[in-house]
């Protein structure tokens, strides 16, 4: 199709057994894989390949319509033609109009002997392009290279005590459930990469549905489990969910937040044999960075840093390492750091100082043994049953609204979401409503990204001295 190395693929697709032929066969290619959300709206899908230069997307016919509409309007904008291709979908609605057949291009007879004389990519080069809000603002292309991903693979089972996923024999595979979105770093990297380079099974589900959940967890009998909260909750209260479903369980992983200790016990006291473990980790380390050793169950902790990977505790006001049991900015350094943000250099160096540490934005201490605690986030981010949601997005699109004068969202804690989404606005008219407004942004933003915290219509926005939103202000002043 012409595409060069270096051209960036757009990917959004559910979890399904296509997703890694397509991607592993355009990093073959020496082309940049960026993951996009198969639920987003037409201008979040936008949005994402416009800044990434996407030069062709891979897609399924549930997402066709918005993925199609997004490249419409980009292709009028930059005059360049970009190719949609089609794979099976969840239902079989058949191939849309205007779509390249995934199907129909693999079962063509291609001359490989051509990729035998091109150069191998170089491990430093970019191998995918997820989109991640960092500490501040919208979302950024964060470039993990090659040698970013595999090293972090190596590390989340470098060695026996960290094995989650074990090397297959001609014995023993391990079968990982693949439901978390594979668009999104961590079940990217932990479950789809890390399975394929350890020999596991991965039995991909599209979306979560509880009892196509618990039939293919007895059906497949799944060993190992990549968890987030909101199913750790689900599995250790749900009724239907009993002790024979985890017969086969050896593992449970969470990540993407932090998981009460009763929920992870309601789970364990299902299935005692079960080995428990929490990470730590973000987007822009590939992700991870920290992890709870098997057999400790203190889920305040998100345990110790992997093989290779140093991480501080600084002051941040000052930048100076504080010491034991004291509060700071949680940075990293190791080799699963990003490169950077794509076309951001600012971000870059306001992200990863000049000695190479990346500062994370979220506050922790370490203890005696060395064990991370998170406790709370410097940074922005909103996250919603483990998503990414900036409010900078949020706000740029309420600012739209012309009865809105100024603007500002936080995250709310959630019981089953961890957070979500509440905007304070300063109207212009007073007949304007919190319906009117959610109504505004319903089919602007993915559900996740919806306002289920409330809108809240106040005087005055807090802000600092250069005008940045004061949000820990904001929490003190109208959310105790």
């Amino acid at each position: 199709m012409g595409f060069e190395t270096g051209d960036v693929l757009a990917v959004a697709l559910y979890n399904c057994p296509e997703f890694h032929l397509v991607l592993l066969g355009a990093m073959e290619a020496g082309m940049v894989v960026t993951t996009v959300n198969p639920e987003y709206t037409p201008g979040e899908v936008g949005r994402q390949l416009f800044d990434s230069g996407t030069k062709c997307v891979v897609t399924t016919p549930e997402s066709y319509p918005s993925v199609s509409k997004a490249v419409s309007d980009i292709e009028l904008a930059a005059h360049r033609k970009i190719p949609i291709i089609v794979t099976p979908g969840i239902a079989n609605t058949g191939l849309p109009a205007g779509a390249i057949d995934f199907q129909e291009m693999i079962q063509k007879d291609i001359d490989t002997s051509i990729l035998s004389g091109t150069e191998r990519s170089s491990p430093n080069n970019v191998a995918v392009l997820p989109y991640s809000s960092g500490t501040t603002g919208l979302p950024k292309g964060v470039r993990l290279s090659h040698r970013n991903i595999i090293t972090n693979c190596l590390q989340m089972c470098q060695t026996p005590p960290l094995w989650i996923v074990r090397p297959a024999t001609s014995e023993m595979q391990d079968v990982v459930l693949g439901v978390l979105p594979f668009f999104h770093v961590y079940g990217l990297t932990s479950i789809l990469i890390s399975s394929l380079y350890f020999g596991a099974k991965i039995v991909t589900l599209p979306q979560f549905k509880p009892d196509v959940y618990l039939s293919t967890l007895v059906k497949y009998k799944a060993t190992v489990l990549y968890m987030v909260p909101p199913l750790i909750q689900f599995l250790g209260a749900h009724p239907k969910v009993m002790s024979n479903h985890f017969e086969t369980v050896r593992f449970v992983t969470s990540g993407a937040g932090p998981i009460g200790q009763s929920d992870a016990q309601r789970v364990l006291d299902k299935g005692s044999h079960i080995h428990f473990i929490q990470g730590y980790g973000l987007t822009e380390t590939s992700p991870l960075v920290s992890v709870l050793q098997r057999g400790n169950i203190n889920l305040n902790s998100s345990g110790i840093p992997v093989p290779n990977t140093y991480v501080k505790v600084v002051n941040t006001d000052t930048g100076v390492n504080v010491g034991q049991g004291v509060v700071g900015e949680l940075c990293v350094k190791g080799p699963q750091v990003m490169l950077g943000y794509h076309n951001n250099p600012s971000a870059t160096a306001a992200t990863i100082d000049s000695d190479g540490w990346l500062h994370t934005g979220d506050m922790g201490y370490y203890d005696k043994h060395s064990h991370l605690f998170v406790v709370d986030r410097l940074k922005e981010l909103i996250k919603v049953k483990g998503f990414q949601v900036a409010p900078a997005e949020l706000e740029e699109i309420l600012r739209r609204h012309p009865a809105v004068g100024d603007v500002a969202v936080i995250g709310l804690p959630h019981e089953k979401s961890g957070e979500v989404p509440k905007a304070f606005i300063v109207p212009k008219d007073s007949k304007l409503t919190a319906d009117e407004v959610k109504n505004f942004m319903a089919d602007k933003v993915s559900e996740y990204k919806r306002l289920e915290g409330g809108v809240q219509f106040v005087p005055s926005i807090p802000k600092n001295s250069a005008g940045k939103i004061l949000r820990r202000k904001l929490k003190e002043m109208y959310c105790k």
